[in-house]
């Protein structure tokens, strides 16, 4: 059985503090993966220019030396070839030097607002979610094994303040499904999380859900309550945050579960809730 903790503010209050302090290491550790992707395709594709330029002089000296206009064609559509491939490679690598950019760009306004450096500014869901998924792709099973569904609607409103919050709890219920998914998955098929986003009555409602196995009814009632966990080698906090921050913004957080699938489900006010 679960130890429920008296409601101590003050103790609430310095654990979301820790929550926003791992945030930031997560935070670099993202940037950091980013990076090494963006030099490991640097270096990838440096060397396979090098090798095109000895290959297009080798290619043209043969061009010169052909023996018929036939001939000469051939090696040329075997050349023009080799180019549109590393043009491709160019492409990948413009690609992911983008979004490294958008990472850096993004990450720069969560760094200073956590350290009080600058006033809020609104921002979209869509940028914390983006984010959120890149910094998680730096987890092997969860880049490459999960299927990623995200479905937000039309008409999301731009959000103002509670930035931090919501980059915690988005990521707390990330890594939650990641590691039921890692630990159980339904007889469904592939593991996959959806993200889904509207906006109902006063409230923008935003659903983070899995195809595990799902979350017994006993553990149902307890899964927000500090240390208590279902799984091994885990602290039992991070639910325990997410729905603390939540409330702190006048929001909500509560989990809807069956067999084969499991939702967590914030709201938060369209408005903007307690500073």
């Amino acid at each position: 059985m679960a130890t429920i903790l008296p409601d101590d503010k003050k103790w609430a209050n310095a654990f979301a503090r820790y929550g926003f302090d791992a945030a930031v290491g997560r935070l670099f550790r993202g940037i950091i993966h980013n990076l090494n992707g963006v030099g490991q395709a640097f270096l990838m594709q440096t060397e396979l220019l090098n090798m095109m330029f000895r290959q297009a002089d080798k290619a043209l000296d043969e061009i010169g030396r052909a023996a018929s206009i036939e001939e000469a064609h051939e090696k040329t559509v075997k050349l023009r070839k080799m180019l549109q491939g590393r043009a491709d490679l160019a492409k990948y690598l413009s690609h992911e030097i983008d979004i490294l950019q958008q990472t850096m760009q993004r990450t720069t306004l969560v760094t200073e607002e956590i350290g009080g450096q600058t006033s809020a500014s609104s921002y979209a869901l869509g940028s914390v979610i983006d984010m959120e998924l890149e910094f998680f792709n730096s987890d092997g099973f969860f880049k490459h094994k999960i299927k990623k569904n995200i479905e937000l609607a039309d008409n999301l409103p731009e959000l103002s303040g509670h930035r931090i919050e919501l980059h915690q709890i988005i990521a707390v219920l990330l890594e939650n499904a990641s590691q039921t998914l890692a630990e159980n998955v339904s007889e469904s098929g592939m593991p996959e999380v959806t993200i889904k986003a509207a906006v109902v009555g006063d409230y923008l409602e935003i659903s983070v859900c899995d195809n595990g196995s799902g979350v017994d009814g006993s553990d149902l009632e307890n899964i927000f309550a500090p240390f208590y966990t279902t799984g091994e080698g885990r602290l039992g906090l991070g639910l325990y945050l997410a729905r603390t921050l939540a409330k702190n913004f006048d929001g909500g957080l509560c989990c809807e579960s069956m067999p084969g699938r499991t939702c967590f489900i914030l709201r938060m006010p369209v408005n903007g809730g307690a500073d």
